[in-house]
């Protein structure tokens, strides 16, 4: 029986900030199938591996954590989201800091649920391509959202179309993103549309 089980197949989830690559992530985790949310890894991280903490304080100081510990995410965003050339250069920093245990211990999840035979396993990222993670996964689903629909989408949630072009010019474009996907969804509607689309999808993804 063991012998004849199915290979679990690892699938990433991307897109650009406020694309709806994580409401998509939600509607397939809904399914019941396991998904790893790497921002929330990566948060978890920084609070709580005191060896990252360290290093990120002795790297930007101390006022990017609060009294209480957590991540002072104001700070933090006005930090490695700007137009200079100092703010892309602390993003790089942070990355170096935390991407490196983000990516081991996503590895550990996805080694878990394959060894419990699970079929799926997905893992949901903005940067699979540019971290070079994309060979790492059988499929890769990209979100794509034009930027209007992004910029109006990001306004509800208190950013200004400035921070959304910003954030997004710190990665690959959307559209080189879907073109190398082996999979796209266009979440340029609802949120109702795009849960029939990730359905959609979901069900020929169980097909392979």
């Amino acid at each position: 029986m063991e012998e004849n089980r199915k290979k679990t197949l690892c699938i990433g989830i991307t897109g650009g900030f406020a694309s709806g690559k994580t409401s998509a992530a939600k509607i397939i985790e809904e399914q019941g199938y396991p998904v790893i949310y790497t921002d929330e890894l990566a948060k978890t991280l920084m609070m709580n591996n005191e060896k990252i903490k360290k290093r990120i304080i002795n790297k930007f100081g101390a006022q990017v954590y609060n009294a209480d510990g957590s991540l002072n995410t104001i700070f933090l965003a006005d930090m490695v989201f700007g137009r200079s050339e100092e703010s892309h250069k602390n993003l790089q920093r942070l990355n170096v800091i935390v991407h490196p245990a983000v990516i081991d211990e996503m590895m550990t999840q996805v080694a878990h649920y394959e060894k419990i035979g699970e079929p799926l396993v997905f893992v949901e990222s903005a940067l699979i391509y540019e971290m070079g993670l994309d060979e790492g996964f059988d499929y890769v689903i990209s979100v794509y959202s034009d930027e209007e629909i992004i910029i109006k989408r990001a306004a509800e949630r208190g950013f200004t179309s400035e921070q959304v072009k910003q954030r997004n010019a710190e990665q690959i474009s959307p559209k080189q993103k879907s073109a190398w996907a082996e999979f796209s969804i266009n979440n340029n509607g609802t949120l109702e549309e795009l849960r029939r689309s990730t359905l959609s999808l979901l069900n020929i993804i169980k097909e392979l």
